[in-house]
């Protein structure tokens, strides 16, 4: 199971044109994910304003999917957390756990 709230920022998109020097593939044509950390689980399609925390670059199938890591700015978190240190420090083994669930999500189960 997934422990945050994942979307996409609207109106956002990764250009496959461009290939990221950070890693060397280009955009993976989506819009740009949002993994919310928050405590309240957001229902499906809900708009939350979200303070940015930093950015994760994944590779998928050779394509760049950049994942941002916030928190709703209306968390009891939203306050203490600045920056994607402040996660580490106070939330340790978020940003880990996060990277993990991405890389296994799409390996069947069994």
């Amino acid at each position: 199971d997934i422990f945050f709230n994942y979307g996409c920022f609207p109106r956002t998109w990764e250009d496959p044109r461009h290939v990221s020097p950070d890693t060397g593939y280009p955009g993976d044509n989506d819009p740009l994910d949002v993994c919310e950390i928050g405590l309240s689980q957001v229902q499906t399609g809900e708009i939350r304003p979200v303070k940015v925390l930093g950015v994760l670059a994944m590779i998928d199938d050779d394509e760049t999917d950049w994942k941002v890591v916030a928190i709703d700015a209306e968390d009891r978190w939203a306050p203490e957390l600045n920056d994607i240190n402040d996660v580490e420090r106070l939330i340790p083994g978020t940003v880990s756990l996060i990277r993990e669930w991405f890389r296994t999500y799409k390996i069947p189960d069994g």
